[in-house]
């Protein structure tokens, strides 16, 4: 039986009054941050209509939740060591909540790593509002409102009963819909791998572009003027791509070719 995030003993490697005030020290950090900027880009009329900033401020705000929400679960659980309120309800929703804002974000800045493209290359097809409204606007909410559906079903509504464990975080993250294989290689490959290798992809294609545009304008590439952008591509296609896609794969290869009955265990 295949099952992504099995129930498994804690981990001890870390002790959790450590772990607590790690989460709580990033917490506070990330949500000053989060505010910050998101404070800036609402408050600034032409921040706010820029086109290039519509997915980042979807994305902090997709972030600013998770913080919210999903962390202050996690705090609790290191502070009383187990999950409480012990119900099955708060372990659903506490996996809704982590599974979907992780591949909202994904999803969010794959669209933005292809949207950088077109706001360069083609800014006539965002030339009317009829135009931005469905290659703009629409992908965003379409994108956006499929990854939440798709968890609400497979979390909150899975054909299967979950097993949970109230002495491990995120209650052991039973999810007993991945023993149905068509759906747990969907979700690795189409919500997880596609959208990291879009990142890692158009990252790297946009920065060869524009230097491919300024040599065929017979143009001197100075690199110290395109030294921020190649290092914010660079090291967004490098984060992705070692830190995301190796376990993506090892994860795709052993949901779709080991045999069923092999027991997988990734974190």
């Amino acid at each position: 039986m295949i099952q992504y995030k099995v129930l498994q003993e804690p981990d001890v490697l870390i002790p959790h009054p450590i772990r607590f005030w790690i989460f709580l020290i990033s917490l506070i950090t990330t949500l000053a941050c989060s505010i910050f900027v998101l404070y800036h880009l609402l408050i600034d009329r032409t921040l706010r209509n820029a086109l290039n900033n519509h997915a980042i401020i979807v994305l902090l705000f997709n972030n600013l939740m998770y913080q919210l929400i999903d962390i202050p679960l996690s705090l609790s659980f290191y502070h009383l060591g187990n999950v409480w309120p012990a119900s099955p309800i708060l372990c659903l929703f506490w996996m809704f909540i982590d599974e979907t804002f992780l591949s909202l974000s994904l999803i969010l800045v794959a669209g933005a790593s292809i949207q950088r493209h077109i706001l360069i290359f083609h800014k006539r097809w965002l030339s009317t509002d009829k135009k931005r409204f469905f290659i703009h606007y629409l992908p965003i909410v379409i994108l956006s409102f499929y990854i939440i559906v798709f968890h609400f079903i497979t979390i909150l509504f899975p054909p299967c009963q979950n097993i949970f464990n109230y002495q491990l975080s995120v209650c052991g993250y039973p999810l007993c819909y991945y023993d149905i294989r068509l759906v747990l290689i969907w979700d690795i490959a189409i919500n997880k791998i596609l959208p990291t290798l879009t990142i890692v992809v158009f990252s790297i294609a946009l920065l060869v572009r524009v230097l491919l545009q300024r040599r065929r304008m017979h143009q001197y590439v100075q690199w110290r003027k395109h030294r921020k952008m190649t290092i914010q591509l660079l090291a967004i296609a490098m984060l992705y791509f070692f830190l995301y896609i190796p376990l993506m794969i090892i994860e795709l290869i052993q949901s779709c070719c080991m045999p069923a009955e092999v027991g997988v265990n990734i974190e």
